[in-house]
């Protein structure tokens, strides 16, 4: 047991001073006995010297041994007479032996950590409330095309529109920020992430170029609306150039126009009839490019706090007949405090849009169910779930759904879907879908 010597030494003084008190006290009464009494008087008195002295000591070093912790200083170690296990100095030299190697294990992992930062492509800043610079990486620094700095005012004065994104990333633990720069403009895509230290607040914040993977997906998209568009117009254009072909040889002959006396009924009846159907695939064209023109048209958000519950009842209401009708299964797992920063009637025409193609999938399917959930996890941000057991989407399918005018059903629009993610967009939030045909689809969306 620890300090069993120093508490046998206490014990051994104090029994020591309270014999010599006995004996003084013995003494004390018989006059031939003075020398004897001021011995032991001086005997007390160094005794209780001794005491105190001892005791001061073992005090002393332990607040040493305290402040030298406090300093970070483990550069220490006693001599090699006190190292017996149960005595002071053994279990100091202990403690100091294991603070040494919790020490020398934290500069590794310190050592690793920078290292795996430190060869990152993407740039990493740290900072705390004042604005004193924690942490800066060196891709950072080429991003930036600066030196290190340890405060964010020299950033200010150097970059004032980097400045002004972190800013908004301290506020916004999610978005993309188009910054220029010498070398050109770049498109950052930001991340922060608040940490507690004690009794301080570290933002950490990584940011990335991702100009070049936008310009790709752009070009990506653009080739998968061309061959969209291309496929909803030549739908219309084909039929009715050849239902024009058949109108001019119906009323020319050898390069002239026929006379009205040439025509019988029955052509005119056929001209009349292709004429509808040209009129008729004309205004689908001119419905198609309106319903283009809404949907790359932004619709601006009016954001509020709401409690998505009731959000989830509503829509629930909204399609309990059809519910009932297909014999569908309809159940919510949402927490009643769950709230969510929306655009509240942008919201329920997404939920609505996405729980009508639930519908629709679940046609002719046994024991149909649609399952939405909502949950706000611990760090991060809100998510939503819709899952049914409908037909299922083929995978390579999976990547064109969202694009406008795409569609798996026969006579569907492929709107719906590409509004969705657009409403997602708006909210700098994400839409993605899994799904195994036949089994399950699920629609998350990240918000």
């Amino acid at each position: 047991m620890s300090f069993n010597r120093f508490y046998f030494l206490i014990i051994v003084r104090v029994v020591l001073i309270v014999l010599s008190g006995l004996l003084l006290s013995f003494f004390v009464r018989d006059d031939d006995k003075n020398m004897i009494n001021l011995v032991l008087v001086l005997l007390l008195i160094i005794q209780t010297y001794l005491l105190i002295k001892y005791i001061n000591k073992t005090n002393t070093e332990l607040a040493r041994f305290i402040i030298r912790m406090q300093a970070k200083d483990t550069a220490i170690n006693y001599p090699e007479g006190y190292k017996k296990p149960g005595s002071l100095h053994f279990s100091l030299n202990m403690i100091n032996k294991e603070m040494q190697e919790m020490r020398i294990e934290n500069e590794q992992q310190s050592h690793y950590i920078n290292a795996i930062v430190n060869n990152l492509n993407v740039g990493v800043i740290a900072f705390d409330d004042r604005g004193k610079v924690e942490l800066l990486n060196p891709a950072a620094c080429r991003m930036l095309n600066c030196k290190k700095f340890y405060f964010l005012n020299k950033l200010k004065a150097d970059h004032f529109e980097f400045h002004q994104a972190i800013m908004d990333a301290v506020k916004l633990p999610q978005h993309l920020k188009k910054i220029h720069t010498d070398d050109g403009p770049m498109s950052l895509a930001f991340r922060s992430k608040l940490i507690k230290i004690g009794k301080r607040n570290i933002h950490v914040l990584s940011f990335q170029n991702i100009g070049q993977e936008l310009d790709r997906n752009e070009l990506d998209s653009w080739h998968k609306l061309i061959q969209v568009l291309n496929h909803e117009i030549m739908n219309s254009i084909t039929p009715i150039t050849t239902l024009s072909k058949t109108i001019q040889r119906y009323i020319h002959h050898d390069g002239k126009l026929k006379k009205a006396a040439e025509l019988n009924d029955e052509i005119i009846k056929d001209i009349a009839i292709n004429s509808d159907i040209i009129t008729e695939r004309g205004k689908g064209l001119i419905d198609f490019i309106e319903v283009y023109k809404n949907i790359t048209t932004s619709p601006e958000l009016n954001l509020t706090t709401f409690k998505i519950a009731p959000t989830i009842d509503g829509i629930q209401k909204f399609y309990q007949e059809r519910f009932d009708e297909q014999g569908v299964k309809f159940e919510s797992t949402i927490s009643e405090d769950l709230q969510i920063n929306a655009d509240e009637s942008l919201l329920k025409q997404m939920l609505i849009n996405l729980v009508k193609n639930s519908l629709e999938a679940l046609d002719c399917i046994t024991d149909p169910f649609i399952h939405i959930k909502a949950f706000q996890p611990e760090e991060g941000n809100p998510f939503m779930k819709i899952e049914d057991n409908g037909a299922g989407i083929p995978e390579d399918e999976q990547d064109k759904i969202f694009i406008p005018f795409y569609s798996t059903k026969e006579n569907g629009s492929g709107i719906g879907l590409s509004l969705c993610r657009q409403i997602m967009h708006l909210h700098q939030g994400s839409i993605s879908v899994k799904s195994e045909p036949g089994i399950k689809t699920i629609f998350i969306l990240m918000f």
